[in-house]
């Protein structure tokens, strides 16, 4: 099915020259008709076709806002209709690049950008941002009605109760005054590289208020696909990040509206970011949520009674399991080991130096942050053994953040997952942990590394478990593996042991 007929219609008489091709944009939230036409005489454009009243005044609102503000960061308007169903038509911008992934220097190019808006006059007509004061009293209204917020497994309602005053005043002592020109909708479905430029798009939110806000509200949503922490970014944001965490949680739970039928679960998993973000900013324990552990259990189930296929079981992975580690502010949290100190995470992971040779490439398979690539290196050093360490992950998003905490390393982290991925050359060491596949995968997963990931000499360990809870020696004798050794570790104040084990190249 193609564009509307009255889309058609409407940009051969705007523009003069009638559409011969098309395709549907993909992407943002909106129930909005938008399509990218290539027309007669050669020109391509993008169209925006409003359906709904809500929609028509929201296209109304970013027709106007643009024509007011000349600046090469705002996409060209090429045309106008209004009417009943208002359409905009723009230059197209499909063959800008549309982050993410971030490529390094392009956050501080999106960065400048704003400064430059921001430093714009904003036009006479843009309302002032204090208008959106009733979106920043959310947790007010999670205070009034606690029941939809707790449905998203964000929290537990004891820290609700311990957490939500300090939450409330500060949402309530975020500043929404200023004069500066704002976009407020500041998002990468939002904004493009074009050459020189970097480019904003929809500015039906735009307003004047201060430049702080506009960054806050960023932040969430960048953090979401493996950028830095909002407050590497913004420091002092915790009154906005308290509004706009506050704003998710009152909203990710309710029905959809029809101007937007999928941004629930967008606002949902933004409330992941943000919520953590305004915790370490006051000062409040973090969040004990347990999104990730429900949506894991309930895809298991779902594969196992043929609900969903592999792939879709592995999308959902990634999306509760990384949008955890990315939610966290520490290292360790980051790299899937939640809660614990650098003791504890010694205990779990050095271990598998026990079975290095002096001198080895470490292959790390779901490397996460990256954090073990630099722990294991840093451990060998200790011990007289050269690491050479690389990482692979099947999330871009958490593999895009182990590339901007270890720049030097970029080139030797990889996307992938395991189970298909050709790996550039093979190491001395490989890890695993052997639940990165469905159960009915794992000796596949075992014996595909094995042949094509090792080095002749080398070693396959896999990812440590208490020995109380996660034996991976009895996991691999259940599917039909027996250890070449096994590796032990004591805990060095609980007394705990860990276990793993390990097989010989063939």
């Amino acid at each position: 099915m193609g564009p509307p007929d009255d889309m058609l219609e409407g940009v051969e008489e705007l523009i003069g020259s009638r559409p011969v091709d098309w395709k549907r944009a993909t992407g943002g939230y909106s129930a909005a008709e938008r399509w990218t036409l290539e027309l007669e005489n050669g020109l391509r454009v993008f169209a925006k076709l409003a359906p709904t009243d809500d929609l028509a005044w929201r296209l109304r609102d970013e027709q106007r806002n643009m024509v007011a503000i000349d600046a090469d960061f705002r996409c060209d308007v090429l045309g106008w209709r209004d009417g009943d169903r208002p359409m905009l038509v723009l230059e197209d911008l499909s063959g800008a690049h549309w982050p993410p992934p971030w490529e390094p220097g392009e956050i501080e190019r999106v960065l400048h950008t704003l400064e430059r808006v921001w430093s714009t006059p904003p036009p006479d007509h843009l309302q002032d941002t204090a208008r959106f004061i009733e979106m920043f009293s959310g947790w007010e209204r999670v205070a009034e009605d606690r029941g939809p917020f707790l449905t998203l497994g964000m929290a537990s309602a004891d820290w609700l109760d311990a957490c939500l005053p300090a939450l409330i005043d500060a949402e309530r002592a975020a500043n929404l005054a200023g004069t500066e020109l704002l976009h407020l909708d500041v998002r990468s479905d939002n904004l493009c590289i074009d050459g020189d430029r970097v480019v904003l798009v929809d500015w039906n939110w735009a307003s004047r208020g201060p430049r702080d806000l506009d960054l806050a509200c960023w932040l969430p949503a960048l953090r979401l696909e493996g950028g830095p922490l909002p407050e590497e970014i913004g420091l002092g944001l915790g009154a906005y990040a308290a509004g706009i965490s506050g704003f998710f949680a009152a909203n990710a739970a309710l029905p959809a509206p029809v101007s937007a039928p999928t941004v629930r679960r967008f606002q949902a998993r933004q409330l992941r970011m943000s919520l953590p973000w305004a915790c370490r900013e006051l000062g409040l324990p973090p969040p004990d949520a347990t999104y990730a552990r429900d949506e894991i259990a309930g895809l298991d189930e779902a594969l196992d009674a043929g609900h969903i296929t592999e792939q879709q079981w592995h999308v959902g992975i990634e999306e509760a399991l990384i949008d955890a580690y990315l939610a966290s502010g520490d290292p360790r949290g980051q790299s899937g080991k939640f809660g614990d100190d650098e003791t504890d995470w010694r205990w779990a992971r050095e271990l598998i130096l026990d079975v290095f040779p002096r001198r080895a490439t470490f292959l790390d398979v779901g490397c996460a942050n990256g954090y073990l690539m630099e722990s294991v290196e840093r451990w060998g050093r200790e011990r007289d053994i050269e690491v050479e360490p690389y990482g692979v992950d099947i999330s871009w998003r958490i593999a895009a953040l182990a590339r901007h905490r270890l720049p030097h390393w970029r080139d030797r982290i990889f996307v992938g997952n395991a189970i298909d991925w050709d790996p550039p050359r093979r190491f001395d060491i490989v890890q695993i942990g052997i639940d990165e596949v469905p159960p009915r995968r794992r000796r596949e997963l075992v014996e595909r590394v094995r042949r094509d990931f090792l080095a002749t000499n080398g070693k396959l360990v896999f990812r440590a478990g208490r020995a109380r809870d996660w034996n991976i020696v009895e996991i691999l004798r259940a599917v039909g593996i027996e250890p070449d050794g096994i590796i032990e570790a004591v805990h060095p104040r609980s007394r705990e042991l860990r276990v793993t084990g390990y097989l010989n190249a063939r």
